[in-house]
């Protein structure tokens, strides 16, 4: 079994979604370009703003990252649990797949579900799934086609 370090789980992760057609797109800078409203890229969509709100398009429809992100401040604010708890940081790589217009929420959800389980080999008993208490469409497609239910 190929050991777990950062930079292999970063390769794995890419290239499985490459072999699923999503384009690599190289990290962007830390400090946005093309956005005044941010002073740091604090998640992996940062770059693909424009795109998601129609300013620009690519020439591919489907994307894959892994995005320098800097976390220090805003509606996350976590700093004072930086240093406290080994999962919190001010500088993290965001991992990140990206559909525009391509897919929607049951190809993601394929798609992740086969990352985890296949790709990575995690046992389908040890993962628990959350999804967004007013999205009843996610719920019923991860109910429907895989295992999850509602404690």
């Amino acid at each position: 079994m190929v050991e777990k370090t950062l930079k292999n789980v970063r390769k794995s992760f890419l290239n499985y979604f490459e072999n699923k057609n999503h384009k690599i797109v190289d990290s962007s800078n830390l400090v946005p370009n093309n956005d005044p409203t941010l002073m740091f890229t604090n998640s992996g969509m940062v770059q693909f703003k424009n795109v998601f709100t129609g300013l620009e398009k690519r020439d591919y429809k489907r994307a894959t990252t892994s995005q320098k992100c800097v976390r220090a401040g805003g509606k996350h604010n976590d700093l004072e649990n930086v240093g406290y708890t080994p999962r919190h940081h001010t500088f993290f790589e965001m991992l990140g797949n990206f559909s525009f217009g391509d897919y929607f929420k049951d190809v993601a959800i394929e798609l992740s579900w086969n990352l985890i389980t296949k790709e990575f080999q995690l046992s389908k008993d040890k993962i628990s799934v959350s999804v967004y208490a007013d999205d009843k469409e996610s719920f019923d497609l991860w109910k429907k086609n895989y295992w999850i239910t509602r404690k």
